[in-house]
């Protein structure tokens, strides 16, 4: 352990900021990642989850290797498109023409030169940070977009940041921060890939701030190489009446940790979270949520779905807490599961944690398997076992795909699920 954490602390340390407030950020990451090390299984939020495999390899950092010139593109279905190749931003100067007056889109490192005023306030403040891949992440902030929305502005079109990651042995860590000033109104989403059978490490934070009133619809694809480790963080902080919605699909990686945390800091703030994960061989996903009710008035949702093949293995973490003051807190909060696989497995802990009176909170997890009884009515009607299999597995899924807004992205998402699914 202490020899990769003396090889990410050089790395780091050659990576400092010029500017003195984010170096002292920095610093004060690297050593909070010397004094607490990296998660082992020994700390309770990754039982289920060993790292030991990532943590013997010793990836290189974006300072030290260049994009290639190999022309790339994304094939999502969205009119604004941005494509970050192994850490370096491009396509911004020219969708930025499109967007409305006083929206900022910029890469990180060119958003700390031109706009401190506007990042200083927010960036490393939402998330929490609580183990050695945060600080990690912080202590190598370089890489990553800076998204600003004035007050009252919307933006109709669906902006979308594709990271293509093809340098194996490659380590990036990326900072995303988006500002959304009151009533205003955006759609953005983060998609990972890589090339398969790569390996390399995506270590990626994004915080977004919400002002009173804002609306935000993301979305994360995650569809990195299945030789590739994947860690993300999304930390949200709402103001009054702001809206969330985010809506993920992950089935890419060998090792992948998606966490979401929500922070409901002011009265009437709403959150939607809506997940499919589908595992398939040899890959591992684990998914941590965690809505924090720190106020009155306010509502959350959670609906994730799994759907699990081969030797593959999910966990579900999903924890409610309802601060002591934050009455009338409505939190919903559910995980099904289905295995396709005698050999897959998963570890499901829905919680809450509740300090308050008046609320009405539910939660709860199933995991189960294609029902037979289902299936043998649909033999009854002439549907094969594979074509009834396949219609019930996309049923599974459907309730979720609906709650995707953008019926387009929808559609896609759910190809992709179906490629996943063979």
């Amino acid at each position: 352990m202490n020899e990769i954490l003396e090889f990410y602390q050089e790395q780091a340390q050659r990576g400092r900021s010029t500017y003195p407030w984010l170096a002292q950020l920095q610093s004060k990451a690297s050593a909070d990642l010397n004094s607490h090390g990296f998660p082992t299984r020994h700390n309770e939020e990754w039982k289920y989850t060993n790292v030991d495999a990532l943590l013997k390899r010793s990836f290189t950092s974006p300072l030290e290797e260049k994009s290639s010139g190999t022309p790339l593109h994304s094939d999502l279905p969205v009119k604004y498109s941005l494509l970050m190749h192994n850490g370096h931003l491009s396509g911004e100067q020219e969708l930025v023409k499109h967007l409305p007056k006083g929206v900022v889109l910029l890469p990180l490192s060119a958003a700390l030169e031109q706009h401190a005023d506007l990042i200083k306030p927010h960036l490393a403040t939402i998330l929490q940070q609580e183990h050695g891949f945060h600080f990690l992440n912080t202590a190598m902030l370089q890489c990553g977009l800076f998204v600003y929305i004035p007050q009252g502005v919307c933006i109709e079109e669906p902006i979308a940041l594709t990271h293509v990651q093809d340098q194996a042995n490659q380590a990036i860590h990326l900072r995303h921060l988006i500002i959304a000033e009151a009533q205003s109104q955006a759609t953005f989403i983060e998609e990972y890939c890589g090339d398969e059978d790569s390996c390399y490490l995506t270590n990626t934070v994004t915080e977004i701030y919400l002002g009173a009133g804002a609306q935000l619809t993301h979305y994360k694809i995650q569809r990195e190489s299945k030789a590739a480790y994947h860690l993300g963080h999304i930390a949200v902080k709402q103001s009054a009446h702001s809206q969330l919605f985010s809506h993920s699909l992950s089935l890419g990686g060998k090792l992948v940790r998606s966490d979401i945390s929500m922070y409901l800091q002011e009265e009437y703030a709403r959150c939607l979270m809506n997940g499919i994960y589908a595992p398939a061989e040899g890959q591992h996903v684990d998914h941590h949520t965690t809505v924090n009710h720190l106020v009155p008035n306010c509502f959350s949702e959670q609906d994730y779905k799994g759907i699990l093949t081969g030797h593959s293995r999910a966990v579900f973490n999903g924890k409610v807490i309802v601060a002591k003051d934050a009455q009338h807190t409505d939190a919903k909060q559910q995980n099904k599961n289905l295995l396709l696989s005698a050999h897959a497995e998963i570890d499901t802990k829905p919680q809450l944690e509740i300090f308050a009176d008046d609320v009405v909170c539910s939660h709860g997890a199933t995991v189960g398997q294609l029902d037979e009884e289902a299936l043998f009515y649909l033999a009854t009607r002439g549907i094969g076992r594979l074509e009834a299999s396949q219609f019930l597995i996309h049923a599974f899924a459907q309730n979720n795909l609906q709650l995707i807004p953008h019926r387009n992205l929808a559609d896609w998402m759910g190809k992709l699920l179906t490629q996943q699914l063979g």
